[in-house]
This record gives C-alpha cells, sequence and structure tokens, in this order.
C-alpha cells in the first residue's frame, strides 16, 4: 500500500496478528478446521444458546430472535449489553472482538492448529461480520472477519520465534509488533522477496534473536558451552521442571557440572538467585546466564562460578560457526541466519 507525502510515494506496511483457535466449542475442539473450511477468521462470544440458557424462556426467544438480525458490532453489542451478556454493560467492550474488526485488508494472521502453523492473508473483499448459522454457534465462532486465504507453512521450525512466542500468551487475537514480520510474512505466504533496508550488525542480531524461538536459544547456548568449555547435556535434565535453570551439563574431563539460565526476549535475570546454587562444596559447579533481551541484575556481585554470556557473544559464536560451514548449528537455526544476512540490501 502506498500514499503520497509532499510529492514522494510512501510504503505502508500492514499488520501482523496472532489468532488464538480455543473456543467454547461444543465439542472442545478449535475451530481452526472451520475457519479453514470457511475462509474466515473467527472467535467467540457468539451468544450460544449455552450462554443464554439461565433466562426464563421468553428471554431466550427475544434474544435468539435478535441474534439472527445482528449485521454488524454495534448491533452486536446492543444485544450483548441489553442482557448483560459476559458481564458487558454499556461501558464495558469485549476487547477481542473489538481487535477483530481492526484487522484491515493486506493484513496477516498467524493461527496454529495442532502443533502446525498456518498463515492468513485478509484479502480485499474482506469484511468484520456477525455468523449465527448452526455451525458458526456450535464452534463458537459467530464472529468472522470474512474471505481470508489460508496456507499451510509448517511446524514451529518454520515460523520465526516472534510468532511462535506469540502463541503463549495473550488476548485471543493480537498484533505481532516485531520488525519485519510484516516482510516476512509476505515471504511465507507468497513468496515476495525478503529484504532489509537496515544491515547494521545490530540490527541484524536482534532479527536473527526475533528469529528464535526459546528452544533454539537453549540449543544455542548448550552448544555454545560445548564448543567452548567440553560440556554436554545430561539428558534426563531436560525433564526436570525448575526455574533456575534449564537443563544439567557435565564437563567428561573433569566432572564439573554447569547449569544454563537462557531466557529468550526482554526477560531480566537475578544475578543473587544463583548463589546457593554453586555454593556447594562437595562438587564444583557453575552457572551460565543468558537472555537475548533483558538485564540479569545485580551482576556487579563478584563470583567466580556464575557467568552471563552477552547476546552479543552468542551471536559472533554463532556467525563464526556458521560463516566456516561448521556443522555445529541446527539446519533451522542455519536457516533464519542464512535467510537474514542473504536478504540485507538485496
Amino acid at each position: 500500500m502506498k500514499f503520497v507525502l509532499f510529492n514522494l510515494e510512501v510504503d505502508i506496511m500492514g499488520t501482523v496478528w496472532r489468532l488464538q483457535t480455543r473456543t467454547d466449542s461444543k465439542d472442545g475442539k478449535k475451530i481452526s478446521k472451520y475457519c479453514f473450511d470457511h475462509k474466515v477468521a473467527a472467535l467467540g462470544w457468539s451468544i450460544k444458546d449455552d450462554h443464554i440458557n439461565k433466562y426464563n424462556p421468553e428471554a431466550i426467544t427475544e434474544i435468539q430472535e435478535k441474534r439472527k438480525k445482528i449485521e454488524d458490532i454495534n448491533q452486536y453489542y446492543d444485544v450483548v449489553r441489553t442482557y448483560g451478556l459476559y458481564g458487558i454493560n454499556h461501558k464495558k467492550r469485549l476487547v477481542s472482538v473489538d481487535m477483530l474488526t481492526e484487522v484491515e485488508k493486506g493484513d496477516y494472521i498467524w493461527m496454529r492448529d495442532n502443533g502446525i502453523y498456518y498463515l492468513g492473508r485478509v484479502n480485499e473483499n474482506s469484511n468484520f461480520t456477525y455468523n449465527c448459522d448452526k455451525d458458526a454457534l456450535d464452534f463458537d465462532a459467530a464472529n468472522q472477519l470474512t474471505d481470508v486465504k489460508w496456507e499451510r507453512i509448517g511446524d514451529e521450525s518454520q515460523v520465526p520465534g516472534a510468532v511462535a512466542t506469540a502463541f503463549i500468551r495473550g488476548r485471543t487475537i493480537q498484533r505481532i509488533n516485531k520488525d519485519y514480520m510484516f516482510e516476512y510474512a509476505e515471504y511465507a505466504f507468497g513468496g515476495k522477496p525478503l529484504i532489509l533496508e537496515n544491515s547494521n550488525e545490530e540490527f541484524l542480531q536482534q532479527l536473527f534473536y526475533d528469529c528464535l524461538s526459546p528452544n533454539d536459544c537453549e540449543d544455542l547456548v548448550c552448544l555454545y558451552l560445548y564448543d567452548l568449555k567440553g560440556y554436554v547435556t545430561i539428558p534426563s535434565t531436560n525433564k526436570i521442571a525448575t526455574e533456575l535453570y534449564e537443563c544439567v551439563l557435565v564437563n567428561p574431563e573433569n566432572g564439573m557440572l554447569a547449569y544454563p539460565q537462557v531466557k529468550k526476549g526482554n526477560v531480566a535475570l537475578d544475578f543473587v538467585k544463583y548463589i546457593d546454587l554453586v555454593d556447594d562444596h562437595k562438587r564444583k559447579k557453575e552457572v551460565y546466564l543468558f537472555t537475548s533481551e533483558g538485564e540479569v541484575k545485580n551482576s556487579n556481585i563478584q563470583s567466580d562460578s556464575i557467568h552471563i554470556i552477552a547476546p552479543n557473544d552468542l551471536y559472533l559464536w554463532v556467525k563464526s560457526k556458521i560463516e566456516s560451514e561448521s556443522y555445529l548449528i541446527p539446519e533451522g537455526i542455519v536457516k533464519w541466519y542464512k535467510l537474514i544476512h542473504s536478504s540485507k540490501n538485496s
């Protein structure tokens, strides 16, 4: 999309969204298949019969009749507010339903179904609608954005980490506010070349981390410690859930243990929390802390056993390995690195 500003043509990029598809459906299933089959992006708050069964028979009939006549979001709110559905009064709104109306033609929507990611493009004839057909109500999918074309992209290894992590928490539908996610969506959906106008190393490093998943970051830190310190992972410790570390590593030469803590995104770590972990006179231990965008608090404390892996150090190590054609870096991570670095100023 372009507009003219002072006789200059300026590109206007669209928005990328993430849609969660588990709603109050009749059979408890996600509405993903419904969205594919009907070429829509849909969400709940559908004024189902189950939602109104507490009312008296006359009111239920009245709501059902009014439900059939809803043509836009204002009429939808008239019904919801009149009968106090979902705890909504004249001042409150359903944020996710409102956000669905903010999706514009040309935007992209990510959706996940049984571990597979799909990307939808909002076409020119797309509009918000309230659909009270039986299927839409059964799936709790009455609030819809029509004329969405869906493409299967693949499993988590095929999508940027910024997309995968957007599904961890948040509203039913929300924006993915990361640089170049729109350009990547155009690349993934229709094969449009990915062109990066900004090619300084700081920017490329940040974009690289945006493309990684939390698991990718964990893999890199463990491989980094293997390559530089000789540590190998004790496989069974990957299954242990702990706030302080991801797994336990061992150096087979000297028996030293290492505990990596890895966070992707703007997540802070606290140096102090790890002091007790390494304070063990029976066996020597180390902790390695990594956060891709956050800070390590209290890092001024002196300790020979707690170390910080800087994002820049890990990135430069990955760069050196990939550019020397080492087989140490997982193929999925190599793919993201090469995509970014082959696209700059292209």
